[in-house]
């Protein structure tokens, strides 16, 4: 009987350590969410547009043989010199300078082929000159012709002054016999001395006559050798021209690098041969690497945000999340048909060789948007693929949808909205009254006076 009683005395001890005192009047209650009201500003939003990118060399070329030859000998890599065993040679990740030679082709026929035109060169020069010389000595001919005929008529003007003497002296004698003063002998001589001097003028005619003729010669051997120096000039040129072709092959022989670069790729041996450029097979592959070209892919909504020269951050995960800071080079303007994304590119130094074509980056062009009406990002809300607002009207509030333009997450650039109601849209004014946030608001909800 006492045990019985016991117990009940420890249940009913038990009992009373689990029950809990009535919460005391004015407690705290769970608190629920903060609802403010708005009103839209006008402001400039700053749009951050992030995509991953990539980084590529600047110019990458493959080198190939113009000529078909047999490699002779891969130059040595100046940057190995001392270096023990065969590894001395240009091989992949070797640093060239432009110009420099790469590959030296074997081409006999093409170098003898150089000399030949090199020795008609020589044989044309000669050409010339031989014709200059010959054209001065024309010149001198000409000279000596016109003396002739000056010397011939000099000799004429004699012949007739002589001429005129004797038919003078014969009028006097043929007078003279008239009157019987002197015997017809006389006269006789004296027509006689008269035919020779006739005889003699008609000679010095002559004579100028053939100096006259020998000028005109001697013009016409000047001509030619005007022409002939002439022809000489133009297989002179003619000449030069097949040397400078022979010597522009023969500098095919020697492959060179086209710009300072590395070697990303090696594709021939000595004593291969190479066919010509038209072959499938190149030399060298060479990527020019400082700068290089950070590529990003911006998505069509965004695409008509980036112009170039907009600031740009280039985040490279291999160098540590590395932030890189340029701007946008240039654009593709149009967007590619299967990605609908825009090619932008971004070009960077890269004296040290950090970035690597390959490389994953990330990229973040910021873009200053024109000034509009703005909600705090939070007064704004979706409704299925429809965005709300929830204006208060009569200290209610009325969930109203809302064209919007872009945000930077802290404000939503809105453009007008449309009432309940009301089938067409409104222009926001500044005026408007809007609750946030959106998310924890419903249709009809009261809201506080602001």
């Amino acid at each position: 009987m006492r045990r019985d009683h016991l117990l009940l005395i420890v249940a009913a001890a038990a009992a009373g350590c689990d029950r809990k005192p009535p919460a005391a009047d004015g407690a705290a209650k769970a608190a629920g969410p903060t609802v403010s009201v708005v009103r839209p500003e006008k402001r400039s939003v700053k749009r951050v547009v992030e995509q991953p990118g990539a980084v590529r060399a600047f110019e990458e070329t493959e080198l190939f043989a113009k000529l078909p030859g047999y490699v002779r000998e891969i130059a040595e890599d100046p940057d190995k010199t001392g270096r023990p065993g065969h590894d001395r040679h240009i091989d992949i990740g070797s640093r060239v300078k432009a110009g420099q030679v790469l590959v030296e082709l074997a081409i006999p026929e093409v170098v003898e082929e150089a000399t030949q035109k090199a020795a008609l060169v020589r044989q044309s020069e000669a050409e010339v000159e031989q014709a200059k010389k010959a054209l001065v000595a024309a010149e001198a001919g000409v000279s000596a012709a016109r003396a002739q005929v000056e010397e011939a008529r000099a000799g004429l003007t004699r012949a007739q002054a002589l001429a005129d003497r004797w038919q003078s002296e014969v009028n006097r004698i043929t007078g003279l016999v008239g009157n019987g003063l002197i015997d017809t002998q006389t006269r006789d001589e004296t027509r006689n001395q008269f035919r020779s001097a006739e005889a003699g003028r008609t000679e010095a005619a002559a004579k100028v006559a053939s100096a006259d003729a020998g000028v005109a010669k001697a013009g016409a051997d000047r001509d030619k050798a005007v022409a002939d120096v002439a022809a000489a000039a133009a297989r002179l040129d003619v000449a030069r021209a097949e040397a400078r072709r022979l010597g522009a092959l023969v500098g095919y022989t020697r492959i060179t690098a086209p710009y300072d670069g590395v070697i990303t790729h090696r594709a021939v041996d000595t004593g291969d041969f190479l066919p010509a450029a038209g072959g499938k097979r190149g030399v060298f592959t060479l990527a020019r690497v400082d700068p290089v070209r950070v590529v990003v892919q911006v998505p069509e909504a965004d695409a008509e945000l980036v112009r170039e020269g907009l600031p740009v951050t280039v985040v490279v995960q291999a160098l540590g999340g590395a932030e890189l800071t340029g701007t946008v080079t240039r654009t593709a303007w149009s967007l590619e048909p299967g990605s609908r994304t825009l090619r932008v590119e971004v070009d960077l130094p890269n004296p040290g060789g950090r970035l690597r074509p390959g490389m994953y980056t990330y990229a973040r062009v910021t873009a200053e948007l024109p000034a509009a009406w703005t909600l705090p990002a939070a007064a704004v809300g979706r409704a299925g693929d429809d965005h709300v607002i929830y204006l208060v009207e009569g200290g209610k509030a009325a969930r109203t949808p809302v064209q919007v333009l872009r945000g930077d997450g802290r404000f939503t650039q809105v453009v007008r909205f449309r009432k309940q109601g009301s089938a067409g849209w409104t222009d926001f004014e500044g005026t408007e009254a809007v609750a946030s946030p959106a998310a924890t608001l419903t249709d009809g909800q009261a809201v506080p006076a602001p």
